[in-house]
């Protein structure tokens, strides 16, 4: 399987290569966006990371025209300390997932298996959601791309009697979930309203990276997180 690393700083790149190549992929990479696109435009590789913050075309710009390209490549952005509102807006634009500097192992390995796993399923899938009730827990089962349109199959949650104390509703997040922008909104907002029936939350089944993303929308402040099993 081809990746595509692209990223201003050669010590980032040596690093990528090593970690990848080590996983048996393999490996190209770009000092910048445009030879980027160029190189992804030529080689066509399956999962691409990209650095958000270059000289020239910025890793948004990078995301946007791969998009446009139409070719059906996992793209996972390279966030730096504060790019919080970009790599939201990355959303917006399908990025698989998210993987901070620093580059932590741990964090790649989920954002590959993550985007193996995306591969492998129809992409654009609709949102989901389906419910049951287990030893007093409500459990949310959510697959596809949550999005702000998807607010009306929230209201008979919003709307259901309350709960007495004790109970707990659980989001099991699906392989195949996604969400954008307006999503992250609707996901607090439902999480809010669960707690005004006196319901204590648990976000269950996300990938290490997903979990930084919702951290520092202040998801956690709200929800208990649980991460999804990796690989080593």
């Amino acid at each position: 399987m081809k990746i595509l690393v692209i990223d201003d700083e050669k010590p980032t790149l040596s690093m990528f290569r090593l970690f990848l190549t080590a996983y048996g992929y393999e490996v190209h990479t770009a000092e910048d966006g445009e030879k980027g696109l160029d190189l992804f435009r030529e080689i066509r590789p399956e999962i691409v990371f990209t650095d958000l913050k270059m000289p020239g075309l910025e890793g948004l710009e990078v995301l946007r025209q791969i998009r446009e390209t139409g070719i059906a490549s996992e793209v996972i952005i390279i966030t730096g300390h504060g790019d919080m509102e970009k790599a939201v807006e990355a959303l917006d634009l399908d990025a698989s997932d998210f993987i901070n500097k620093p580059v932590e192992r741990r964090a790649l390995s989920s954002a590959l298996a993550r985007a193996e796993k995306r591969r492998q399923m129809p992409g654009n899938l609709p949102f989901e959601m389906s419910g049951q009730e287990k030893e007093g827990a409500l459990i949310l089962s959510l697959k596809g791309k949550l999005s702000g349109s998807a607010g009306p199959l929230f209201i008979p949650l919003w709307e259901s009697p309350g709960s007495g104390p004790g109970k707990e509703a659980i989001l099991v997040f699906q392989d195949d979930f996604s969400i954008d922008k307006s999503g992250v909104g609707l996901l607090m907002e439902t999480i809010q309203r669960l707690r005004q029936k006196n319901l204590a939350v648990t976000l269950e089944n996300l990938s290490y990276n997903y979990m930084r993303i919702f951290q520092m929308a202040g998801i956690d402040k709200f929800a208990a997180l649980k991460e999804a099993p990796t690989r080593d």
